[in-house]
């Protein structure tokens, strides 16, 4: 290795020292020292008098490097993953799903149209509307969808269709529908817009509450976690003054903090659970909110703004775990295969999309990465996590993924971020977004959960490994709790089938 690299790799690995109790008494676990580091895990859970194992794990250089490079074996390889001639994805949404499943001509006339005038996922958004207003109709007229014809399509019944007119795309397929079917003639369609929470303007805020948005905010927290925090704690103040007598000539955003009591916090824990038992809230949102009033408490706590510690309370307990599926490594190679083509930008597509699954980044971690963040001949990879823009995270690149990067590399040399660009965040999110559900559809993906999916089957994949203890995998997966890498561990049925039958087998 030259010097350069070493150089990288030192700057990379100084100062990572592991800040979690679980860490306490393990040596540090460096995976791009060139020695051997070793930790046992004989660790002692705080509220836990036993061991959980005296295994010694040997988390060497080219074992992780290994474990990285070997965790997805799916058949794909850009060179040979495009046999036929590239083909678009409007012309596919064409052959395999309007031309099949919309049976009013007219209509299929109008996605004709579109097919040639707009994108590939206007297409497809185009197409679902149609579905839609084919489904209605059917229902309207009691007469099946493969019966229906253009004759079917009434004043009466388009006018049943205006009713529910929630987005611009459903407005602006109406508006064709109408210019078609019923030329010259007027509707009023107008959409109904959502319900949108007004956003708390800052002299409704409570002066203390302010002070707490910036410390958070200082700690890299998204403006969306504020926008709860706000809410929340407003709401617990607004809850005080309209149930407590010595809070009632008070304005919410002027309560002495310091006349809170403990059992007022715990009188709002009930009555957000009352909520919950009346359908109002969800178990998670009860969950969150209570989460977010304890949390500014321990703020004036801490910063001595109350003398007692009353938000220290255990909260709210919820179930946040939800199973998912996980594409196995055909339906994997059938998703990158779609990639090389259909894509406009192959290149770029792969990375990106290769980017969430052999390290299993968030889409904030994708989209602050930038190209002076690797090193292609030492293999490092540095990764800004979720709320720490400035702590990089140094991780070894798998190979597979080490091509990716250097095949977009070589037709993007002339930017600095590797997958935003000039773009806004909002802007790539929507993007990227709207190219996976396209090549989801195409691979024939069922699989719920958007971008974050790829996480969820990276670290998955790392607990099915042998011998790769847990906090291994909380530290591959960048997480700070090993009780959040738990939430991301999914298995299939018959995963679980074969061990319960193997349980069963002790007693036999």
């Amino acid at each position: 290795m030259d010097k350069d690299s070493k150089n990288a790799i030192n700057e990379l690995i100084s100062n990572q020292k592991p800040q979690n109790e679980l860490w306490k008494g393990t040596e540090l676990f460096l995976w791009n020292a060139s020695s051997t580091e070793e930790f046992i895990n004989g660790i002692k859970n705080p509220h836990d008098v036993h061991l959980t194992t005296d295994v010694i794990w040997d988390v060497s250089k080219s074992k992780v490097r290994n474990l990285m490079d070997t965790l997805f074996d799916y058949g794909y390889n850009e060179l040979t993953a495009a046999p036929h001639p590239k083909k678009s994805i409007s012309e596919w949404l064409w052959e395999q799903k309007v031309q099949p499943n919309i049976k009013l001509d007219k209509v299929k006339l109008i996605l004709k149209r579109i097919q040639t005038q707009k994108t590939p996922i206007e297409l497809y958004n185009f197409y679902e509307e149609a579905m839609e207003f084919q489904q209605n109709i059917s229902t309207y007229i009691k007469k099946p969808i493969w019966q229906l014809d253009d004759f079917d399509i009434t004043e009466i019944n388009f006018q049943l269709c205006l009713s529910n007119v929630n987005s611009d795309i459903k407005k602006s397929f109406l508006i064709r529908i109408a210019k078609l079917y019923f030329p010259g003639r007027r509707f009023n369609i107008v959409k109904q817009n959502k319900r949108i929470l007004s956003k708390l303007a800052d002299h409704e805020l409570h002066p203390y509450l302010k002070n707490f948005n910036d410390q958070i905010q200082s700690e890299g927290r998204s403006g969306g976690y504020i926008k709860d925090i706000n809410r929340d704690v407003m709401l617990f103040l607004n809850w005080l003054v309209n149930n407590y007598a010595s809070f009632n000539d008070f304005s919410p955003n002027a309560i002495p903090v310091w006349l809170i009591e403990r059992d007022h916090i715990l009188e709002f824990e009930n009555y957000l659970k009352r909520c919950h038992s009346k359908g109002l809230y969800s178990e998670i949102t009860v969950s969150n909110k209570f989460y977010c009033v304890i949390s500014f408490f321990k703020y004036l706590y801490d910063n001595r703004i109350i003398p007692k510690n009353i938000g220290s309370i255990r909260g709210i307990s919820a179930q946040r775990y939800l199973h998912r599926d996980i594409p196995n490594k055909d339906q994997l190679s059938d998703f990158f295969n779609t990639i090389a083509r259909y894509s406009d930008d192959p290149e770029y597509d792969t990375a990106f999309f290769g980017s969430l699954l052999h390290l299993g980044l968030r889409f904030c971690e994708a989209e602050r990465l930038n190209w002076e963040d690797i090193n292609f001949q030492a293999r490092i990879i540095k990764i800004r996590g979720k709320g720490k823009a400035g702590k990089p995270v140094p991780l070894h690149l798998p190979k597979k993924l080490h091509q990716y990067l250097e095949s977009l590399y070589k037709v993007r040399t002339d930017e600095k971020s590797v997958f935003k660009g000039r773009q806004s965040k909002k802007v790539l999110y929507g993007k990227m977004l709207d190219k996976y559900k396209l090549y989801s559809l195409i691979s024939g993906w069922t699989f719920p959960g958007g971008l974050h999916l790829f996480r969820h089957t990276f670290i998955t994949k790392l607990s099915l490994r042998k011998n790769v203890h847990p906090q291994i995998i909380k530290r591959l997966a960048r997480h700070t709790r090993l009780d959040t890498t738990s939430k991301y561990l999914h298995r299939q049925n018959q995963e679980l089938n074969d061990a319960m039958q193997k349980i069963d087998s002790i007693w036999r």
